[in-house]
């Protein structure tokens, strides 16, 4: 009967023994942050250092409720992890913490986007005594010149109703050469040399028969028919006249 007893309370005073004895706690744990301060947005290496060996935690900002990361370390205690800054938070010093004992804690103070810087201006005494007062004379110029770049040649000519000039130019300028082209073939037609005339000589079968008249060279040539010969009889052999008898 007592050996029953003490196995029952053996088990139960080591039960109590281990619920008492709290769990231990590293010594010389901590956590380092690469940069100390930047804006919402901002890119933060989180190196910790001095944990037990496959310790699970969370880093947090401030409060436990706003996470930044869960990590875990290696073998040797050692972890490595990037967050950036809670959203929402405001301009002013953070803690990242983290979630078991001892719960070290880091510093970043947050930052707002850099206001541009004003330019400075120059005051009126300074500046009227570096810049000369320009005379009338290089103010025109100058106002002229301006005038001059603004309103270009080219600006107008691109622009209605001045755009149609180019256009009616161009127009004349093939009209004339298109009148040109005509009257030089006009001058080199009449240029051209005269073809002689011709002329037809119709020559008769009987050589008893004047022959007409061939007709000047300048006359236009005819090609009129001559009327046929008329029915003559054949002119008798010549007879030689005899000498008186005596």
């Amino acid at each position: 009967m007592n050996v029953f007893r003490v196995l029952t309370v053996v088990p139960v005073w080591f039960l109590l023994v281990a619920a008492e004895s709290p769990s231990p706690i590293p010594q010389g744990a901590n956590l380092v942050l690469d940069t100390a301060a930047g804006q919402a947005g901002t890119r933060i290496t989180v190196t910790g250092s001095g944990w037990f060996g496959h310790q699970k935690m969370d880093l947090y900002w401030d409060s436990p409720n706003k996470v930044a990361a869960s990590v875990e370390t290696d073998r040797n205690g050692n972890f490595t992890q990037v967050v950036t800054p809670y959203p929402g938070d405001r301009i002013e010093l953070h803690d990242l913490c983290a979630s078991i004992p001892p719960k070290p804690c880091a510093t970043f103070n947050l930052q707002g986007p850099p206001s541009p810087a004003p330019a400075e201006s120059p005051s009126p005494a300074t500046s009227s005594a570096l810049s000369p007062s320009p005379s009338p004379s290089t103010s025109f110029a100058s106002s002229a010149l301006q005038s001059d770049r603004s309103v270009s040649g080219l600006d107008v000519i691109t622009k209605p109703p001045f755009v149609f000039l180019p256009i009616i130019g161009l127009l004349g300028l093939l009209a004339a050469l298109a009148y040109w082209v005509l009257i030089r073939g006009l001058d080199r037609s009449e240029r051209l040399p005269a073809l002689p005339s011709a002329t037809v000589v119709h020559r008769s079968a009987r050589p008893d028969i004047e022959r007409p008249a061939a007709p000047s060279p300048r006359s236009a040539p005819t090609h009129e028919m001559e009327p046929p010969p008329s029915n003559l009889p054949p002119p008798g052999p010549s007879e030689t006249p005899k000498p008186p008898a005596y």
